[in-house]
């Protein structure tokens, strides 16, 4: 619901700070004064087209701001803004819309500025604005089968249909693409050539890293084997032995000191030429196959020119050797394989058709109630001629089987024909108001707005209008400009729109009635002037009104 708006240099406003109440209010005036001002400022919050002209002259820019609160809990509306980083505070969020002279106009919610379209689609959860001349989406066909949906209140089933038409859809769209590939002869030969020459190479995991390693130890072959031999020969030629010789010459003293150092010359001794043993085995070791050398390169040149043509990976080799050999099975089995995809696709159609039918028939069950219903509403606001029919058409989709389009007969003897096609005028406006007391409750719309629906009114219609929404108050915030009487006489809070002219300058302003100032506002609507007699007359109106409410 709206809990306050500022509005600063719109149109005919200079400043404007309203608070509003949950329930049904009313804002009449005198003709010209502006009374939908307020609602085309509400209209530009919710995300309307804005315009220059709307500034007020002399200013250089106009500012709309109003405070939002979210009443049903768990609003779709909440979920959406928290998914955009948009926290309520204390239950509420602010939304606001400044625009200039220059055309520039600047959305923001909580102070943060955001886009038009998701103010938009924030907004369209919650309010729902309706004049005498909208085309909104009770009249549009493609948002038929959604409503009826929202008052057939089966969602796990609609889940449940969505999911299977989506398996039904690949199934089709699987078994389509395979129809459409080709399978001749030669595709089959080329094929099966690829798939031989990778299972004639055998490539293993790893094992071009193996063989580069190997091509290079090898080719340095020469330059090692020269390296080892230069090396043994500077240990052999540098005169070791005589530390064998220095050993024995200690042999004539038995100091503990000189015994050791002895045996320490000798393990010296003995450990170099080991380690000469282990060099020169190692290098007799050593050779240079140069077959193995040529076989080696030639197959890492093989390797890699093969996984060049199939990705340059491993991974990607192997999974092109899969889709090969796949191809293969495909184009020999082809007939089977259309079999297999046939079977696969009815049994997907059997399983969305079987669970379509099911939320069709519910559909039907409850649209029939809903026909009552509608009925008993277009009763109520004196539409007792006409005739509402929810139009049933088999048509597949993510949602069932079932095209669903509203129907109207507005008089005896008339045709059933689409809402946007039959009703004009008043008709159409308590049409559509019998319609939004079933449909706005369901769609969770908190704040519901009508701008002089009740032209071409009066009498007892007008009372059945305010009747009405009134009844549309217990679930929603209702907001009317009207110039009738007896719809005004049914709002919880009236609202008078005044305009003002002070040298050349003219604002409308915008308060809440007491009681008496209310009843007094009833009187100059009903018959345009004050005295006791029309003051009296709105009093027992009012009174007569307020009994109604109780009973």
């Amino acid at each position: 619901m709206i809990k306050s708006i500022y509005v600063k240099n719109f149109v005919l406003i200079d400043e404007l700070n309203l608070d509003f109440h949950e329930s049904f209010s009313c804002f009449t005036g005198e003709t010209g004064a502006g009374k939908s001002l307020l609602i085309d400022a509400i209209s530009i919050l919710c995300g309307g087209r804005v315009s220059v002209q709307s500034i007020q002259k002399g200013a250089s820019k106009a500012f709309i701001e109003a405070l939002i609160e979210p009443k049903y809990e768990h609003h779709p509306c909440i979920g959406l803004l928290e998914e955009n980083g948009y926290e309520l505070e204390e239950g509420c969020f602010t939304l606001s819309r400044e625009f200039n002279i220059d055309g520039k106009s600047v959305a923001r919610i909580n102070q943060r500025q955001t886009t038009l379209s998701f103010v938009k689609e924030v907004m369209s959860l919650l309010i729902d604005i309706h004049s005498q001349h909208d085309t909104q989406y009770l009249l549009n066909a493609r948002y038929h089968l959604s409503l009826l949906d929202a008052y057939v209140n089966e969602e796990t089933l609609s889940k449940q249909v969505g999911i299977a038409y989506h398996e039904y859809q690949t199934c089709k769209s699987e078994k389509e693409r395979f129809e459409q590939e080709d399978a001749n002869p030669d595709d089959l030969d080329y094929f099966k050539y690829q798939l031989e020459e990778i299972e004639q190479m055998d490539i293993k995991e790893g094992e071009v890293a193996s063989l580069e390693q190997k091509i290079h130890e090898m080719s340095s072959f020469e330059k090692l084997a020269s390296s080892l031999q230069e090396g043994l020969n500077t240990i052999q030629n540098c005169g070791y032995e005589k530390l064998y010789d220095s050993a024995h010459l200690l042999n004539e003293s038995d100091a503990t000191t000189l015994i050791e150092i002895k045996e320490e010359l000798l393990n010296d001794y003995y450990n170099i030429e080991e380690q000469i043993e282990k060099l020169t085995n190692y290098l007799n070791a050593m050779e240079f196959d140069e077959n193995e050398f040529n076989t080696m390169q030639e197959r890492l040149f093989n390797i890699k020119n093969l996984l060049r043509k199939h990705g340059n990976t491993y991974d990607s080799f192997l999974l092109r050797k899969k889709e090969i050999e796949d191809r293969i099975i495909s184009i020999e089995n082809r007939q089977d394989h259309l079999d297999e995809l046939q079977l696969k696709l009815d049994n997907a159609y059997r399983d969305f058709h079987k669970i379509a039918l099911s939320l069709s028939e519910k559909r039907k069950a409850k649209a029939s109630l809903l026909k009552e219903e509608i009925k008993h509403q277009l009763h109520d606001l004196q539409l007792e001629n006409a005739k509402f029919e929810v139009n049933f058409e088999e048509k597949e989709s993510s949602h069932g089987i079932d095209k669903v389009e509203f129907m109207i007969s507005m008089n005896p003897g008339e045709d059933l024909k689409p809402l946007a096609k039959v009703a004009s005028g008043g008709e159409l406006s308590r049409l559509m108001l019998g319609l939004k007391s079933i449909f706005n409750a369901l769609a969770k719309i908190e704040t519901i707005i009508f701008d002089e629906i009740d032209n071409g009114v009066s009498g007892s219609v007008a009372n059945s209008i305010g009747r009405k929404m009134k009844y549309l108050a217990n679930h929603s915030q209702v907001f009317a400009v009207t110039h009738l009487a007896p719809v005004a006489g049914w709002a919880d809070c009236h609202y008078l729109v005044e305009k003002s002219i002070h040298e050349d300058h003219t604002n409308t302003k915008i308060h809440e009635l007491d009681k008496e100032a209310a009843i007094r506002e009833l009187a100059m609507i009903a018959t345009g002037n004050n005295n006791e007699t029309s003051i009296l007359a709105a009093k027992n109106l009012w009174e007569e009104i307020q009994n109604s409410k109780t009973n």
